[in-house]
């Protein structure tokens, strides 16, 4: 099938750029498409990065795995938009900066609506074009501005509801993260209501989808791209799409809660924690100073668990979310 009007013959690939709006100056909002049609058929997986704007790290694990595709070795299609919010991506921010009524987060408006605002048109395009013809989508994310994140996929619902538990799981295990998120349905995401989310909306209509996160935003993590990378290939090859057997990938470690850390003082951030490193309740993770270099207060962890993500910014505010801690 054509997407947004794109298609090729068999074992061949096609790079497009769509027209899907407008700026305020007349020139064309457009979707970057790539489609790699194997020689013979198959399942479909849609690969996407760049939903938010300040994430580059997934934009760049697209580019080098579709560098390594050939199409006439394939067995099924890989369609790819590897920056699927170009109005954010050009104001290097999460949301696009000069969306009317503020910027708006890309990922808190699906199934997008057609006649709404350019954010929501553009998930409207993503989740009816893309996401609804797939076999499996694969959006790749990273931290939240000042923030960094281990590597994880979530398995999101942990349930079967929509009959695509097993798909889900096993695509997630074969991308190989350290870690793997049974996110239970409807939970939180930290402190985001996460039901408008790609994935959030996906699961009710039938669409297997996963979700992986790593690393910081307005700059490619480059420690994490090998996992990404290898990640997407053995996500093709689990699926029968690409040729060989899913790459063997360490032990990976199950969390399913996620604890918040706030600041309750401003000042100055110490980490005495690495991301990822394993804490004990109660150990002391970081601390805050005043200018003068005197403790405001020590941050300890909520649970035994691992630093999933850590504030990088220097200084805090009160009520800083410095911390989430896996278990």
């Amino acid at each position: 099938m054509a997407y947004l009007g794109v298609d090729t013959d068999p074992g061949t690939s096609r790079f497009e750029r769509i027209k899907v709006g407008s700026y305020a100056d007349g020139a064309a909002v457009e979707l970057p498409v790539a489609i790699f049609r194997g020689r013979t058929s198959g399942p479909t997986l849609y690969l996407q990065a760049g939903l938010h704007g300040d994430e580059t790290t997934g934009i760049e694990i697209c580019r080098r795995a579709l560098q390594a595709l050939d199409p006439s070795t394939l067995s099924g299609t890989v369609v790819c938009v590897p920056l699927a919010n170009p109005p954010a991506h050009r104001s290097r921010s999460r949301g696009w900066a000069n969306e009317e009524r503020g910027p708006i987060d890309a990922n808190r408006v699906f199934p997008g609506s057609p006649g709404g605002l350019l954010t929501e048109r553009i998930a409207a395009i993503l989740f009816g074009e893309f996401v609804s013809h797939a076999d499996l989508t694969l959006d790749l994310h990273s931290a939240l501005e000042g923030c960094t994140i281990a590597p994880f996929v979530y398995i999101d619902p942990d349930d079967n509801q929509s009959g695509t538990l097993a798909l889900r799981e096993g695509a997630g295990r074969a991308f190989g993260t350290p870690f793997l998120y049974y996110k239970g349905r409807g939970q939180k995401l930290g402190t985001s209501d996460m039901t408008r989310s790609l994935r959030g909306q996906a699961d009710p209509a039938g669409k297997a989808s996963l979700s992986a996160e790593m690393g910081e935003s307005t700059r490619v993590t480059q420690e994490f791209l090998p996992i990404g990378v290898r990640g997407v290939r053995n996500v093709l090859r689990y699926l029968g799409i690409a040729p060989g057997a899913v790459e063997a990938v360490p032990e990976q470690r199950v969390f399913r809660t996620i604890s918040l850390v706030h600041a309750a003082e401003g000042g100055a951030l110490a980490w005495h924690a690495d991301l990822a490193e394993n804490v004990r309740a109660g150990e002391v993770i970081a601390e805050v100073f005043d200018p003068f270099g005197q403790p405001l207060e020590r941050l300890t962890a909520p649970v035994d668990g691992f630093v999933l993500r850590k504030m990088l910014f220097a200084t805090v505010a009160t009520g800083a979310e410095v911390a989430w801690i896996a278990s």
